[in-house]
Order: C-alpha cells, then structure tokens, then sequence
C-alpha cells in the first residue's frame, strides 16, 4: 500500500500529536498533580516544623529540671530521711502514724522515690505547712487526702504521697 506525500505528513502529525497527548496524559499530568499536591502540603509542613522545634524546647527544659531535681535529691539524701526532717521542722513528728514507702517510676535516666505520710489529729494550718515546706524542699505533693475526725471536727487525718527524683 503506496501512501501519498499528503497521506505520510497527515500520519506523521497525527501520530507525534498522539505521541505527545500520550506523553502529557501518563507522564507529565501526573507530575504536576503531585507537584502541586507538594507545594500545598510546604506550609503544613512548615507549621509542623515549628511545632517541632517548640516541642525541642520545652523537651530540653524539662530535662534540665529533672537533671537539677535528680542532682537535688542525690544531695538531699534518702526521701524518708527528708519528710522526717521536714516533720520535725514542722513540729508534727507525734501527728505521724506511718511512712510507707511505695514503688515508684523507673525509667531510663529517671527514678521516683514516693512514701506515703498518714498524719492523725493534726488542723488544716499545720497539714498547709507541712505541705508547703514539703515543696519548698523540692519534693512533689502526689496525693492529698485528708477528712474531719469524728470525735473533734476541728482536727483531721491526713494522707500524703510525697515524691522524689532520684
């Protein structure tokens, strides 16, 4: 089949027309789309870098806080030793009824010391001080229970978890 010179130049375009619809369709299309479908996404990305970076931050600082209580408490000594310290300062070493040492986080680079404190017969000024000398000190208030005796409503029992780093 002889194909005239109009014939071969008509086939020619159309067939490099066809070529390059082929060429936009499977290759480039798909290439913009997901070149757009990217730069939409730059400034999600850039909000999530500074969400990152104000994570870092807060990360570091909090670091640093457990490094200085970890130190604190490595120079405090052992965490009973403390609240009986801290007990006599606040005139309550009678008031106590048990200290009860429990278990406590451990985690890498990390130890929790926690005893819990049962104070009987003690008023709502002294358990404030007693708490208020217990963070002065470094130490963490976990828990705080206390409630009105029955025999004098003015005095209370009080339970206290204390922690520690370190």
């Amino acid at each position: 089949m002889k194909l005239e010179e109009r014939d071969k130049k008509v086939l020619i375009f159309g067939g490099a027309a066809a070529a390059l619809i082929l060429l936009y369709a499977l290759v480039l299309s798909p290439l913009l789309a997901d070149l757009s479908l990217k730069r939409g996404l730059i400034p999600k990305k850039e909000k999530e870098l500074e969400q990152i970076k104000a994570l870092r931050t807060q990360y570091l600082d909090i670091q640093q806080r457990l490094q200085q209580a970890q130190a604190a408490a490595a120079q405090r000594g052992p965490l009973l030793t403390d609240l009986e310290n801290i007990s006599k300062r606040a005139n309550l070493s009678s008031k106590i009824v048990s200290l009860k040492p429990q278990e406590g986080v451990q985690a890498e680079g990390f130890k929790e010391s926690i005893v819990e404190v049962k104070l009987e017969n003690i008023t709502l000024y002294d358990i404030v001080n007693y708490v208020y000398l217990l963070e002065k000190d470094t130490l963490r208030i976990r828990k705080l229970q206390f409630k009105p005796r029955y025999d004098n409503p003015k005095l209370l029992n009080a339970t206290i978890l204390v922690s520690s780093a370190g």
